[in-house]
């Protein structure tokens, strides 16, 4: 009964890789149209909600449900509202051990992290064979894609191949260009537990203006004083969040968190 009601106030919310319009149909196959038809067992003239390539939201009525999957018309026009933060954050995260990163994709796409890339730091732990690579970023691109429906996400965050830190730094100068094309300004940070001076919220307030956050996260063991070192030549901004130790899976939270109050996106 309870989960009947639930249903009847939260409208399920799917992604389509097409661009829609209204009076034109969609087609949902794979996991999501089984989720559809099998495990919320809805069918022809139940009202859905899709979100198209371009992030527009529409309501859809359901036509068909078949093995095929599951044929939906496009009732109304899109949604204006935008649910996206401004502020668009990139997690860069040393990988950690066993299946923390679940938990860090899975948290952080609810908040509005918009972008998530695992790195391989001297510190980290797990040294995966490809096929097991893939196998694990195939999981987290799934996580994300369930994580953005759950908490009514426009946009499902990418989540980049496993890179290793020297190419994370590569990302990070083509980012900052690209951003400076666009009129764009970006702030890379790194929290550091040997940085005890400054703080996010100073250094969010020293640099007013950005548009787009990198966020460098260690793994269990932290970054190495090299690759600190680095990310420092780079640009990156060290700070401190607090005279605590923060886990890896808890830190990347924690700092998006106060980066999204911060630009008023948490009221």
């Amino acid at each position: 009964m309870h989960g009947k009601r639930e249903r009847d106030f939260v409208m399920p919310k799917f992604f389509v890789s097409d661009r829609l319009k209204q009076g034109g149909t969609a087609t949902i196959t794979g996991d999501d149209g089984r989720h559809i038809a099998r495990i919320l067992r809805m069918g022809p003239g139940d009202i859905l909600e899709v979100v198209d390539s371009t992030g527009k939201q529409y309501s859809a009525r359901i036509r068909d449900c078949s093995s095929q999957g599951v044929i939906l018309d496009i009732i109304n026009g899109c949604t204006n509202v935008c649910l996206e933060p401004l502020i668009s954050i990139t997690v860069l995260q040393g990988l950690p051990k066993g299946n923390k990163m679940d938990k860090i994709v899975r948290m952080n796409t609810e908040i509005g992290v918009s972008r998530f890339v695992p790195v391989i730091t001297e510190r980290s732990i797990p040294r995966l064979e490809e096929v097991t690579r893939n196998a694990r970023v195939n999981r987290w691109r799934r996580i994300a894609r369930e994580a953005s429906k759950q908490s009514g996400r426009q946009h499902v965050p990418e989540v980049y191949d496993i890179i290793k830190f020297d190419d994370a730094m590569k990302l990070v100068l083509e980012e900052k260009t690209h951003a400076k094309s666009r009129g764009r300004e970006s702030l890379i940070l790194l929290p550091w537990e040997l940085e005890t001076s400054k703080g996010i919220k100073c250094i969010l307030k020293e640099k007013p203006g950005f548009s787009e956050v990198l966020c460098f996260i260690g793994p269990e063991g932290g970054f190495s004083h090299s690759e600190v070192e680095k990310a420092v030549r780079h640009g990156a901004n060290l700070c401190t969040l607090g005279p605590r130790i923060l886990r890896t899976e808890t830190c990347a939270i924690v700092l998006s968190s106060i980066i999204l109050y911060e630009a008023g996106e948490m009221r």
